[in-house]
């Protein structure tokens, strides 16, 4: 295993979120009349990569999965499977187990009947894959420097304002913030697991206190693949030798983090497609690519890193039968109208 210091792992990971894809993952919902939902995923690249998509939907066994070729024979991956409401889709799609590391998708429908008409309010939130949730990126970024960050290699040459050193200070930036966020989940982690030990009062206590300096011992010196490599780091750091069977004893958390860091390495070099079909007439929706009844989006991983993202769409449907009931008693009060009425009998 090649060893990496905390930095250098971190700017990897960094430089890695803003690659190109290595698999192109299309997520289609189809949403019926009824309320049912139909989810087609396609997964296209390298065969050796195509079950390392970072959806729970991979470790699901509920899904018809069919190896297929596309694109001039390449090999692909598809899955498919019908839901008989939104709930049930998320359990596929945001497990209630949250150790689970991998991108999560909420749905959401509202569905309104108004005699004529149906309407549908469909959504889905790509929850923010950070996997860390340490810290918020905006005490390290504006908004700006977000935007320029995002930028592929050509919208950077394209762009008339572009900077190439203000562009490398908003990458140290960004560098610091990633490592913050793992050595403080790390922390968190490492601590929930001193307290239950007594005799390791005293080094809770040494830490607090030198946690900066830990910091950046670690960024300087540590591995930063596996959370066994940064417990090493802080035996080293107290010049001890112990904490390290810790791991052993306690090895959920840890195995915890190691999951976050895997997730870094699946989520990143991948190119996202989510497509959603309404039933009914197009209404409104928040995407920008739409034919006919079809809304499309596009995502990298460093779209999905930061924040929640929403995909919304709004139909109408005619409620057909609703019409010809209402023609029926319109039939039926004009033939009562116009219906004779009986004179009174003479005496």
């Amino acid at each position: 295993m090649k060893t990496i210091s905390f930095r250098t792992g971190a700017a990897l990971l960094s430089l890695f979120l803003f690659l190109p894809g290595c698999l192109d993952i299309y997520l289609t919902t189809q949403l019926f009349p009824n309320g049912e939902i139909e989810k087609t995923i396609l997964i296209k690249g390298d065969s050796t990569d195509l079950e390392s998509a970072p959806f729970y939907f991979m470790q699901d066994t509920g899904w018809t999965r069919k190896d297929i070729r596309v694109d001039d024979d390449k090999p692909a991956l598809s899955l498919t499977r019908k839901f008989s409401s939104f709930k049930e889709l998320n359990k596929s799609m945001n497990p209630e187990d949250t150790t689970i590391q991998v991108i999560r998708v909420k749905s959401d429908l509202k569905k309104k009947f108004r005699w004529f008409f149906t309407y549908f309010d469909y959504s889905e939130t790509i929850l923010k894959a950070d996997p860390y949730k340490t810290l918020d990126w905006r005490n390290y970024l504006t908004e700006k420097e977000l935007r320029q960050l995002k930028l592929t290699e050509d919208q950077r040459k394209e762009e008339p304002q572009f900077n190439e050193d203000e562009y490398k200070l908003i990458e140290k930036k960004y560098e610091e913030f990633v490592m913050r966020s793992a050595f403080e989940d790390y922390i968190r982690i490492l601590f929930s697991v001193l307290k239950k030990e007594s005799s390791y009062a005293a080094v809770q206590s040494e830490l607090l206190n030198r946690k900066e300096e830990l910091y950046h011992f670690m960024v300087d010196s540590s591995n930063a693949e596996h959370g066994r490599d940064l417990t090493e780091a802080v035996d080293k750091f107290l010049n001890r030798t112990d904490l390290i069977g810790l791991i052993l004893k306690y090895p959920v958390p840890f195995k915890i983090f190691d999951d976050k860091m895997e997730l870094w390495d699946k989520i990143g070099a991948n190119s996202y497609k989510f497509i959603i079909r309404m039933p009914g007439i197009l209404l409104n929706t928040n995407s920008t690519q739409v034919e006919g009844l079809e809304t499309r989006w596009e995502f990298t991983g460093n779209d999905l890193y930061f924040d929640d993202v929403q995909l919304t769409c709004e139909s109408r449907m005619i409620n057909k039968w609703a019409f010809v009931v209402a023609g029926i008693v319109l039939l039926l009060a004009i033939g009562l109208a116009f219906k004779p009425r009986r004179g009174k009998t003479a005496a």
